[in-house]
């Protein structure tokens, strides 16, 4: 066939230049289209596999915890198992009163009841935690043992702080990010983190061993029997009871049953764990006291007391400027740490300190001072919670006296360590911490440790008959609360535990628990005293678990050995096998567009 002039060959394309443009700006669009949606894809299923690999590994508790424990292999590192004593003790009896309760609650119609574990921050924050997430562990292998009847929570309570107002002491009290809540139905416990984990020394940040299977156990055994201990107010010493109507409704409110206890005729009950002393106007009755004539086979008040104390519990008192000498009393308090600090005038007379602060204070005068915190040791840890705010709460001593050691006691002091990261809330850096002192004291198989908790301000002077008879130092502050405490040393496996140790707390002001103050929000006063029930209470049920020691804080090559072989094959592995990969991928890509 002829062509025609000015056509082009058959072969040749007739479509325009402008043509074929669009033609390959719409396959260049398209392969753009394709490349993003395949990257759209990745992401999606990236984001949708670490989704659901998050959620199945919290479901099972696929967390590695790199807190070894002396019952592993040397270097071991393994995934946190509940032993099975544990397990066993929940099952056999704390899950069998659950559902012997929800038994009678059907029959009624009613909703059943879990056993609700609630931590008081976002759950992220718990795993950040140094040790904190071993307490989570074991919640959650209780809610994964036992589904349906243990429910495991979070609550960000600073964000939602009404979400614990009813668990709250008083509507003055607070709740802290580092305490968790066990619950089960109207009962109720709140417990902080250092609850679960055994010191080295009483109060001790220095944790060396987990307890929280025992803990755990111990407060579940005591929620389900619905049965409260009982806190005993003494009453026969002119107690100006009619003042602490708020400490009474506190003292129910920390899980105590609360009854009037004559400690001159009647027995103290059995289930009692606390006794209570709030202003004293009166000796009490033992031998030295004109006013007690012994009764052949009958024990005196003293007698009672100490019998009580001997038991591992507790007794909480109050005194103050105003309150008068009680030998008998003092005698016996001497023996736990405790004097009441007194100056003499030019007439011989004897007075109790008034403690004065013209800087701290509440009043124009100064007579209602602020406190300082206890940062260091036994003291301290009492009030952690407190503490590890932005702005710790103000604590008063209005109308207070002072508390000085006895004699008797030996000033131990405790030299600044290096701490690894042992803290609950910090994950790495090493800090300095601060060294302290406290009292010791050791007689006839009696071992006891008396503590500071509150001091009077560095500006504080003491008072007597008026007039300024002692200034405060740094190396001898005015105390205005004191801990005392016996311990008692328990064999377990092959460590020494101390366990059911007695406690004594004194407060050198009776209106430190006053109605106002422990109304007020604006202090701190009744988080004080809900701390301390909490760090005195005992269960009346115990469960007899041991607990699990902590291997190594730190790499030490006499202990921590790892495997060289092992070491150095991992590590090669972890920088090739990225680098592998992207090569392979980058091949891939290049390839693709080459022969497309």
């Amino acid at each position: 066939m002829k062509r025609e002039p000015n056509m082009p060959p058959v072969s040749e394309d007739i479509t325009p230049k402008s043509g074929r443009a669009e033609r390959r700006a719409e396959r260049r669009a398209g392969r753009r289209a394709r490349s993003a949606a395949i990257t759209a894809a990745v992401i999606v299923a990236v984001v949708a596999f670490n989704i659901v690999f998050s959620f199945v590994a919290d479901r099972f508790m696929w967390q590695i915890d790199e807190t070894v424990t002396q019952y592993t292999n040397r270097g071991d590192i393994s995934i946190y198992t509940p032993t099975e004593e544990f397990l066993a003790e929940i099952r056999n009896r704390v899950i069998p009163m659950v559902d012997e309760l929800n038994a009678e609650r059907g029959i009624r119609g009613e909703e059943p009841l879990t056993i609700n574990i609630k931590f008081c921050m976002e759950r992220d924050k718990v795993y950040a935690a140094d040790k904190m997430r071993m307490l989570q562990y074991t919640a959650r292998a209780l809610e994964k043992e036992f589904p349906g009847k243990v429910k495991v929570s979070y609550i960000n309570i600073e964000q939602n702080p009404s979400a614990v107002q009813k668990y709250k002491a008083t509507s003055s009290t607070n709740i802290y990010p580092y305490q968790v809540i066990f619950e089960f139905g109207t009962e109720f416990r709140v417990r902080s983190y250092d609850f679960f984990f055994v010191s080295s020394e009483s109060g001790s940040s220095d944790h060396w061993a987990y307890n929280g299977e025992q803990k755990i156990a111990s407060l579940l055994l005591a929620l389900t029997r619905a049965e409260s201990p009982i806190a005993g107010f003494i009453t026969n010493h002119d107690e100006q009871l009619q003042n602490c109507g708020a400490l009474r409704e506190l003292v129910q409110r920390a899980g105590y049953d609360v009854i009037d206890i004559d400690l001159s005729k009647d027995e103290i009950p059995e289930d009692c764990r606390l006794l209570i002393c709030y202003d004293p106007q009166k000796d009490f009755l033992g031998m030295g006291n004109d006013a007690y004539v012994g009764i052949e086979g009958e024990p005196s008040e003293i007698d009672r007391l100490d019998k009580f104390l001997d038991n591992a519990y507790s007794l909480m008192l109050f005194v103050d400027k105003d309150t008068p000498e009680l030998p008998v009393m003092e005698e016996y308090l001497e023996e736990w740490g405790i004097t009441i600090s007194r100056g003499e005038n030019a007439d011989g007379e004897m007075e109790n300190y008034t403690i004065r602060d013209q800087v701290q204070k509440l009043d124009k005068d100064g007579y209602i001072p602020f406190a300082d915190y206890v940062t260091t040791g036994t003291g301290g840890s009492l009030t952690a919670s407190m503490q590890k705010v932005g702005f710790p709460a103000k604590v008063v001593f209005p109308n207070a006296t002072a508390i000085t050691m006895s004699e008797s006691y030996k000033l131990t002091y405790v030299e600044p360590e290096a701490s690894t990261g042992n803290s609950f809330l910090t994950t790495s850096t090493a800090t300095e911490e601060k060294s302290y002192s406290y009292g010791s004291y050791y007689r006839n198989g009696a071992s006891r440790s008396f503590h500071d908790v509150f001091y009077a301000g560095l500006n504080a002077t003491a008072e007597v008959f008026g007039k300024q008879y002692e200034i405060t130092t740094e190396q001898n502050r005015f105390r205005l609360m004191t801990l005392s405490i016996e311990s008692r040393s328990v064999r377990e496996t092959n460590y020494f535990s101390d366990k059911d140790p007695s406690y004594v707390a004194v407060f050198a002001s009776t209106e430190f628990a006053s109605d106002t103050i422990l109304k007020s929000a604006a202090y701190g006063n009744a988080d004080v005293i809900a701390a301390t029930l909490r760090n005195m209470g005992h269960e009346v049920v115990p469960a007899d678990l041991e607990f699990k020691a902590f291997k190594v804080y730190s790499v030490d090559t006499d202990i921590y050995k790892p495997d060289a072989k092992g070491v150095l094959t991992t590590t090669v592995l972890m920088t090739l096998l990225p680098i592998l990969a992207c090569i392979i991928v980058g091949a891939c890509v290049h390839v693709k567009r080459k022969f497309r």
